[in-house]
């Protein structure tokens, strides 16, 4: 993520319930930080499904960026940034205040 900062996600995994899932993540971040989000998904404007190339890349990132955080639970059954359901993955937080 070049646009989507440490801090960004820090501070919107802090707003969100102890479970969440990459979509929820997504979703919030487009809504606190629109500019950051955009400029993200231009960089994958040429893959083929450019929000889901955005998204599995995004949760990778999670993963490494908060781990010892965050860890995963499951797969869950929620609704994309383009409005498509599909499996994602779900974390619970482990620590109280992400950093």
């Amino acid at each position: 993520m070049r646009h989507i900062t440490h801090a960004i996600a820090a501070a919107t995994i802090n707003e969100l319930d102890p479970r969440f899932d990459t979509h929820m993540l997504e979703k919030r971040i487009l809504r606190l930080h629109p500019v950051d989000v955009a400029q993200e998904l231009l960089e994958f404007q040429a893959a083929e499904d450019t929000l889901h190339q955005f998204s599995a890349h995004f949760a990778k990132w999670i993963d490494a960026e908060f781990r010892g955080q965050i860890r995963k639970t499951r797969k869950v059954n929620t609704e994309s940034l383009g409005g498509q359901e599909s499996l994602n993955q779900e974390w619970e937080k482990v620590v109280g205040q992400i950093v």
